[in-house]
């Protein structure tokens, strides 16, 4: 395993191929290798690996020329994605992927979801959005602005934010102010969460949006102008997450961006239950 290296799922699929094609362009702007983990149980020796193996070299090439391509077909596939994500930059897979949220929840690099659909041409030239939560980590923060410092494009970050007591469609006149403290204080927080980044980053625009919404369904809208969505990753545990879908799944199956989701620092969390400071986050996410 190259150190640092990119790590692709290579489904064969037009999502597939356009995770490949992603994950190539990653590798190429990283400088370094890019390793394929091929589908199914065919090792790479017999006539249908190797026609697989071929299919993804063929996208591979012709988005990147030159490349360093190795390839794993160990199976079962979360198993290997897990495995090669302790020495990998980033880990790419499509949406489409059955066992995404496994996945995920497992890797201990980033992983970036490819979406289901093709980007918009207006999407390519478009900021990279940030999801900030009041948990998100500094190292999150960081990598958001890294992302749109090294591919030239603004950074949009973006709260969403609840409260059923000022739900605006039940608002009385005499909650308005409330309701105004509240927003002003979360675009607050919002705004001291970037300030060191901002230092570190000048040459990045940032652009700042508090919005009272369902965090998921406001991320899938933003997510039709953007060119890449940053967010941490949830702190629901393994097998909680397998007795409800998180909303960041439905959220990774429905953007139109490709989503960088960040591990926390240290190994994914094997419990069922989340923490007791962050055990409402998940509910948002």
């Amino acid at each position: 395993m190259t150190a640092d290296a990119v790590v692709v799922y290579a489904e064969p699929s037009p999502v597939g191929h356009r995770a490949l094609r992603w994950a190539a362009a990653e590798a190429r702007r990283r400088r370094t290798a890019l390793h394929i983990a091929l589908p199914g149980r065919a090792p790479v020796d017999d006539s249908s690996g190797r026609a697989a193996f071929a299919d993804a070299l063929a996208a591979v090439r012709n988005a990147a020329p030159g490349l360093a391509v190795l390839e794993h077909s160990r199976t079962p596939l979360i198993d290997t994605l897990q495995t090669l994500s302790a020495d990998a930059a980033i880990v790419v897979v499509p949406a489409t992927l059955d066992d995404l949220a496994a996945v995920v929840t497992r890797s201990y690099a980033a992983v970036a979801v490819v979406p289901r659909v093709t980007p918009s041409p207006e999407a390519e030239h478009g900021p990279v959005m940030l999801a900030v939560a009041p948990w998100t980590p500094e190292h999150v923060v960081e990598l958001a602005f890294e992302m749109a410092s090294q591919l030239r494009v603004s950074l949009l970050a973006v709260r969403a934010w609840t409260d059923p007591v000022l739900d605006l469609g039940r608002l009385r006149p005499e909650r308005i102010a409330e309701w105004d403290r509240t927003e002003q204080r979360v675009h607050r927080e919002l705004d001291m969460s970037l300030s060191a980044w901002r230092v570190i980053h000048p040459n990045v625009a940032v652009q700042v949006a508090t919005v009272q919404d369902s965090a998921s369904e406001l991320l899938v809208t933003f997510s039709h102008r953007a060119r890449l969505l940053v967010l941490g990753r949830s702190t629901r545990g393994t097998l909680l997450g397998g007795i409800a879908e998180s909303p960041m799944t439905a959220l990774l199956r429905a953007a139109r961006c490709p989503i960088l989701v960040v591990p926390p620092d240290g190994p994914p969390r094997t419990t069922w239950l989340p923490s007791r400071e962050r055990g409402w986050a998940f509910t948002a996410w």
